[in-house]
């Protein structure tokens, strides 16, 4: 199995609750900074596709989640489980580390 790291942002480049577009080889996905830690996650809502970055907003209860302001579905953060409506398509979540002073995403093949 191989491992890559993605730098994607540096330390301290986020303030809480702040979101950043990154683009992964033509994915794009967005780099969230909550509860003192980095989240990445598809920009896009499983539900129906809306776009995160302008329709979602985090939140913390039980642990860092987003919602998506179209329809209110709830996601976790770590996990990508739908937490409203349980059940609910997840979202797809990547694995974030701080490597130094950048923030990479972990992708492994």
């Amino acid at each position: 199995m191989g491992v890559s790291y993605i730098p994607v942002a540096r330390i301290g480049e986020l303030t809480p609750g702040a979101m950043k577009e990154v683009d992964l080889g033509g994915r794009q996905v967005l780099l969230a900074f909550a509860e003192g830690k980095y989240y990445a996650f598809a920009r896009q809502c499983p539900h129906e596709e809306a776009d995160l970055k302008e329709a979602g907003q985090l939140f913390n209860v039980n642990g860092a989640q987003i919602r998506c302001n179209n329809h209110s579905y709830c996601f976790d953060l770590k996990t990508g489980d739908c937490t409203l409506p349980k059940g609910g398509a997840p979202l797809t979540v990547l694995p974030t580390e701080e490597r130094g002073e950048e923030v990479c995403i972990r992708l492994e093949w």
